[in-house]
């Protein structure tokens, strides 16, 4: 192959320099954009990153507070249910230390009787098998 010479000379006055010292403004100015667009674009990346990472935080604790707040709310309704079966067992006991309750409650249920007592029962008064009672 056969080189071939250049045949084309750059003409060095100042209109050429001139139109070189802006074409590489030109080019340093491109660049320089492209630069700062690229670091707006990671900059602006990195941010939505961290806005996205402490939404689905705030996300995820407002669901963990929903749940706790739902068992609170179970959790003081077995302990309404609790304490109003607590008070019917003390009122029961209270009842029960009564002598007169007692001997109420053997009479009613197991038939019981004092001695030279005779008991009598209406036909209204349906009396409940006592191996049937509770």
């Amino acid at each position: 192959m056969v080189a071939r010479r250049n045949n084309i000379h750059h003409l060095e006055n100042d209109f050429t320099r001139q139109q070189n010292n802006l074409n590489a403004q030109q080019a340093s100015k491109t660049l320089l954009k492209q630069r700062r667009k690229r670091r707006a674009i990671i900059i602006a990346s990195f941010f939505g990153i961290l806005a996205l990472i402490s939404t689905v935080q705030i996300i995820q604790a407002k669901a963990n507070l929903a749940h706790v707040q739902t068992q609170i709310t179970t959790q003081k309704q077995k302990i309404a249910k609790k304490k109003t079966t607590q008070k019917k067992l003390n009122t029961k006991i209270k009842q029960l230390n009564d002598k007169d309750y007692c001997e109420k409650i053997i009479r009613d249920k197991y038939y019981y009787s004092k001695s030279g007592e005779t008991i009598y029962s209406f036909p209204s008064e349906v009396a409940s098998d006592v191996s049937n009672s509770k």
